[in-house]
């Protein structure tokens, strides 16, 4: 079965919805009869070049839906909302099992709840659902699964602002007032319920009185992007369902590590796996991979090395740890302070540089590099750390000190800096905390305790100056991480926090990966399964930048995860612990309150007391659950569980240069935490840039709002502009791409119109009858058709193959510019053109060549719609609705099938005709040939080649604005012209020669195109001028002084004019002897 995960170019972070103010009841019903086409309406074919105006019933007013390019001039962005509720209103977006095939699942990644919609979710919402569209359409079961994270920082944020503005602090409320506080600014709404977080039952529902600021806005956002979710079944992380799956997960992580029975379950306590049926594997297969929990570390101050010490990313501001992702880096002015150390026994001194001088207060050693001869002798020795009264620290040698980093001593403060940190463990150091969790110096500084860390830095500098123990303080760009969030400095600091450790998870996961490529092997071509443990699609081959050693090296290098934050927002961890024992010994992990009471009765009596762990999860760790907690686990009898899981696919993007490789592979983390495997495949993206290729940031302040782009562009020209990228490269978000194709989207409207036009009336059933008897999926109608005929259907039929195959490989941009391609540059340009003159000349009663053209004009243009559909889903289904006899919506049409005929020989031979074309409108362009004006023309060529162009001497005509009763074919040789061949145009030597191909020829005389007198005297005087100045340039570089002196550059310039200007005198002079 399949899934597909989905993570953007710039993650999830955070996001935010449009209101839409659509519903489908505005609508009111829609009958079978009604639903999908429009009342029948009267089309003929125009018996001139204008086409008739039709006075059919709009079909807007008969349903209030669709509008046909025959009303409207243009496709209307506003149509987008009302064609988006239909499909919802009539179900489209609900998995459909009619035909029992395997379903194919995306859990969409939950945007934050409290964000605004930006670029990143525009691309993962376009990429996502072009292949939930292109599977619904090859007749699988799709289901996306929408829903939001309750972004647990982000959230707290919002509501502690609110109280800020009334000038309350959170300090000044208890746990259960700030989480029950009813406020139009909380940012929570499921199904016309409000959550609001309870810490005793999880969470309990009920109604708001005040409307919500952000509730539904981030669905109707992404709905504004045509996202084809099922809405039924959208989640939100602290829905009751998915915090009882959390709090399951917790708990047999701690008890089992996974390791459960494999038996169906509704949930309960004994079991946990996934339904045998659906998976040739087991749950002990892989879901032991899960690592154990790492108790807190105790203790404050001198904190022992030994497991369970960590040290984390510390929010002064929120005072919690947050995540390496929610951390910051910006460029930076600061200073590099010099500070000397006297080595304890001796008069020597020893400089240290850092950065942040109050951290010396945690200093446990100095380091050297073994080899810096300055300083070998001092290796053994202690140091004094200043203003310590005394504090002696080991001189100890390490061989990553940089020599050339200021003075070559390092000094060593585990409790503040992450690479000291690693170093001390490594080393046996103790690590020393000298920093409150508000941001303060705590008593470890002495008589610094309380200042802010930045007032102690001042202080402290200026009393080293008045003991002489500071050098001096030189200007330094610093690398300052900040919260994403808050925006404050970053604290590295060594906190109590729940861990998970992830090297056994990193050392078992390239392990599960090969067992469910191995299980699901007839999903990936087989070269994909001997070389990579994980597939990662498109495939390198086809990208300068390969996602596979990034995701490796990760694997290699991860951190263990820190899972606890120190907020009142998210799932409560469900640990408590005995009042007045040893928190570290004594805890109970439970599902409830009463269950951990129950536990501890049983060993300590009845009379005990507990207390739950006053910390949250990361929001990550319920977003990790989200592929399976969505479908009903831990009841993993549920009905969506075992129709719906296990997943496909992760789609996801990574940043190269932009971000540390952690910040980029954090993506995974849907991968990586369960290490349930809930895809065979990742979908790398790419990357969205700026106009002028700068990478879109919020700090930058340069992020486009894609809400403001839909209203100038449409939601199809966006979605098309960002799924033409190719994965692992960067994509400039332009101006320029976004009017291309909302060109593209007037050009497919236009093209409609006039198919529309063209058609009969719907009334006349024996001309639809033979337009509908043309079956083109037989090779003996496609072989017998006229030549651009059968070009353009074998053209097409090519089309769908390659664009088929390239949806598969998830060449999503392939895919989109051979569309364009065909489109554009095939069907509208030539096609289309070709046809007229089959259209406009069908003379009384029809004949067979019109109707041929219709049938071709209607299936070619209907199969460009399906192809296109999953890319712009509004204007094709706009355009389709205005067809006549659909049987189904465009969102359900099934697919064009593959392996339909084609003829090789005809489209060689209509290339022909397009390169005889492409030469008779250069030299019209060439000798300025008004555009009405039509003239002779003689095509020369063997027999074989003049018998198909001949055939198609109307379409030669139409295309290059010939004369048609001065065109003349002559079945001779190339080169070989007989004297009578331009008995009706005059001497030879005064026409135009063209050779468009091999064994295909023209002329065209002069006569005919240009006034040749005229020409003569305007050719002269051009002559003339360019004569002067290419003498003018040919004395320049006949002079030794200009050649010699002259830089090099100057001089080549010169030649390079001189050679172009003599180029352009000898084929003036050539015209001229033709004309003469």
């Amino acid at each position: 079965m399949s899934t597909m995960l989905s993570l953007s170019a710039s993650y999830c972070s955070s996001s935010s919805r449009l209101f839409c103010p659509f519903s489908s009841r505005l609508f009111g019903p829609f009958s079978s009869r009604n639903s999908l086409i429009f009342f029948p309406h009267g089309r003929r074919i125009p018996l001139s070049r204008t086409p008739r105006n039709l006075s059919a019933v709009a079909p807007e007013q008969e349903n209030g839906v669709f509008k046909s390019p025959e009303i409207a001039k243009t496709f209307d962005f506003a149509s987008e909302e009302r064609i988006y509720n239909w499909w919802e209103s009539q179900g489209y977006f609900r998995p459909n099992f009619d035909k029992g095939s395997d379903p194919f699942v995306i859990p969409m990644p939950p945007p934050n709840v409290t964000g605004s919609l930006h670029m990143g979710h525009a691309m993962f919402v376009t990429l996502e659902d072009i292949m939930i569209r292109y599977n619904r359409m090859k007749g699988k079961p799709t289901l996306w699964l929408p829903g939001t994270d309750h972004a647990g920082i982000a959230t707290q944020l919002v509501v502690e602002r609110m109280l800020a503005s009334e000038g309350i602090k959170r300090t000044e409320m208890n746990r259960d007032e700030f989480t029950k506080r009813p406020t139009n600014e909380l940012p929570i709404s499921k199904k016309g319920a409000n959550l609001i977080i309870s810490y005793h039952n999880i969470l309990e529902f009920g109604k708001l009185e005040k409307p919500l600021i952000y509730g539904g806005t981030i669905t109707n956002q992404i709905k504004r992007l045509g996202a084809s979710c099922d809405w039924s079944r959208e989640h939100f992380t602290l829905d009751e369902q998915l915090s009882q799956a959390v709090v399951e997960a917790f708990v047999r992580l701690h008890e089992k590590g996974f390791e459960g029975v494999t038996s169906c379950s509704d949930g309960g306590l004994d079991s946990w796996t996934l339904p045998g049926s659906r998976m040739a594997f087991s749950l002990l297969e892989y879901t032991r991979f899960f690592p154990n929990f790492l108790p807190p570390p105790s203790g404050t101050g001198l904190v022992g090395s030994g497991v369970g010490s960590y040290m984390v990313n510390w929010s002064p501001t929120l005072q919690t740890a947050v995540s390496d992702l929610e951390v910051e880096y910006s460029e930076e002015s600061g200073y590099l302070y010099y500070i000397k150390y006297r080595v304890a026994g001796r008069s020597d001194f020893l400089t240290v540089a850092t950065t942040r001088p109050e951290t010396l207060f945690g200093d446990v050693a100095l380091a050297v590099n073994p080899e810096d001869d300055r300083y070998s002798k001092y290796i053994g020795m202690m140091a004094i750390v200043p203003q310590t009264f005394g504090r002696h620290v080991p001189i100890i040698a390490n061989k990553l000190v940089d020599k050339d980093f200021g003075t070559g001593v390092l000094k060593i403060s585990p409790g503040h800096d992450h690479d000291d940190y690693l170093l001390a463990r490594k080393l046996g150091l103790p690590i020393l905390n000298v920093m409150n969790k508000d941001g303060t110096l705590n008593d470890v500084t002495g008589l610094y305790s309380g200042l802010d860390r930045f007032d102690g830095r001042k202080k402290l500098w200026a009393e080293l100056e008045e003991t002489g123990l500071a050098v001096k303080k030189e200007p330094h760009m610093l690398r300052v991480p900040r919260s994403q969030r808050g925006g404050e400095v970053i604290e590295p600091l060594v906190s109590k926090q729940w861990f998970v450790s992830m090297e056994p998870l990193a050392e078992k996961a390239l392990q599960a990966m090969k067992i469910m490529i191995q299980k699901f092997w007839w999903k990936l071509q087989a070269d994909q399964i001997a070389h990579n443990p994980m597939v990662f699609l498109p495939s390198s081959g086809t990208s300068s930048y390969s996602a596979q050693p990034i995701y490796n090296h990760w694997l290699s290098n991860i951190k263990d995860w820190c899972i606890s934050r120190q907020l009142w927002w998210g799932h409560r961890i469900p640990v408590w612990y005995i009042a007045g024992k040893d928190n570290e010994e004594e805890y109970m992990v439970a599902r409830n309150a009463n269950e951990a009471l129950e536990k501890a009765r049983k060993k300590y009596g009845k009379d005990v007391e507990i207390y739950q762990d006053p910390d949250v999860l990361d929001t990550w760790f319920s977003s990790a659950l989200w592929p399976f907690s969505t479908l009903g686990w831990p009841a993993t009898c549920a009905e969506d569980f075992k129709r719906f899981y296990p997943t496909t696919m992760l789609e996801t993007g990574f940043q190269r240069q932009h971000t540390t490789l952690e910040e980029t592979a954090v993506t995974f983390l849907y991968v990586m935490v369960p290490v349930v495997l809930v895809f065979v495949a990742v979908v790398v993206v790419v990357v969205l840039l700026t106009f002028n290729g700068r990478k879109m940031s919020k700090t930058l302040g340069n992020v486009v709002d894609p809400l403001d782009t839909i209203k100038e562009f449409g939601t199809d020209a966006l979605r098309f502009t960002l799924a033409l990228g190719t994965a692992g490269q960067d994509l400039n978000l332009s101006t320029e791409r976004l009017t291309s194709n909302k060109a593209f989207t007037n050009k497919l409207w236009n093209a409609g119109k006039f198919i529309l036009q063209n058609l009969p009336n719907e009334n006349d059933t024996s001309a639809w009858e033979k337009i509908l008897s043309y079956k083109f999926d037989s090779e003996g109608i496609v072989v017998n058709l006229p030549l651009p005929e059968c070009w353009v259907v074998s053209k097409l039929h090519l089309l769908i193959e390659s664009v088929s195959a390239s949806y598969d490989k998830f060449y999503f941009g392939e895919v989109g510019r051979e569309i364009y391609d065909f489109f554009w540059a095939d069907f509208a340009d030539w096609y289309i053109e070709a046809s007229k003159g089959r259209l406009y000349h069908s003379g009384v009663g029809g004949n067979s060549v019109a109707s041929v053209a219709q049938a071709v004009l209607l299936y070619t243009f209907e199969n460009i719609l399906k192809v296109l559909h999953p890319f712009m889903p509004f204007v094709t289904e706009e355009l389709w609705q205005a067809l006549p006899y659909r049987k189904h919506a465009l969102i359900v049409s099934p697919w064009p099938e593959t392996q339909l005929p084609r003829n090789i020989g005809s489209i060689k031979k209509f290339e022909n005709l397009q390169a005889l074309v492409r030469a008779i409108r250069n030299a019209r362009a060439e000798y300025s040939v008004e555009p009405a004006k039509r003239i002779s023309a003689s095509v020369v060529a063997n027999k074989e080649v003049i018998d198909y162009i001949a055939e198609e001497r109307e379409v030669l005509a139409l295309l290059s604005r010939l004369d048609l009763q001065n065109l003349e074919f002559t079945d001779s040789s190339p080169g070989m012209i007989s004297t009578e061949l331009f008995a009706l145009h005059g001497n030879a030597d005064q026409s135009v020669h063209l050779v468009a191909g091999e064994g295909l020829e023209a002329y065209l005389p002069l006569a005919d195109m240009v006034d040749i007198s005229a020409e003569i005297e305007r050719l002269s005087k051009r002559l003339s001028k360019m004569q002067k100045e290419y003498d003018a340039l040919k004395s320049k570089l006949n002079s030794p002084q200009f050649v010699e002196k002259a830089p090099e550059a100057v001089v080549r310039g010169v030649q390079e004019k001189a050679t172009e200007a003599e180029e352009k005198i000898n084929l003036t002079k050539k015209r001229l002897e033709l004309l003469k």
